[in-house]
């Protein structure tokens, strides 16, 4: 099956379980700090993409070869600077309560 992003196709392999799954292995750019890593401060929210001309996070939709997904573009890239900072700084105040600083 493949996918597209940005108006180019993207293969994706069985192990690609979700749309942000498929960016991370053909390298493409989108910030998703909380995914398999830091997932015990909650979710960043950081991982948007367009679907139809609604946003969604990447972490959360299977790929579906139907649609077509939108990643770079300066409204998304914006958004997803500010989720970043929110959860930073989320995630600082979680460290200072939880006592791991």
């Amino acid at each position: 099956m493949k996918i597209t992003i940005d108006n180019k196709e993207y293969e994706v392999g069985p192990r690609n379980k979700t749309v942000l799954d498929v960016c991370r292995k053909h390298k493409l750019s989108i910030t998703a700090p909380c995914y398999k890593t830091l997932r015990q401060f909650g979710t960043c929210n950081s991982c948007l993409v367009e679907v139809d001309g609604e946003k969604k996070l990447s972490c959360g939709i299977p790929p579906d070869e139907n649609e077509k997904y939108v990643l770079q573009r300066d409204d998304l890239l914006e958004e997803r600077k500010e989720k970043v900072k929110l959860f930073k700084a989320h995630k600082e105040k979680m460290e200072r309560l939880l006592g791991k600083s």
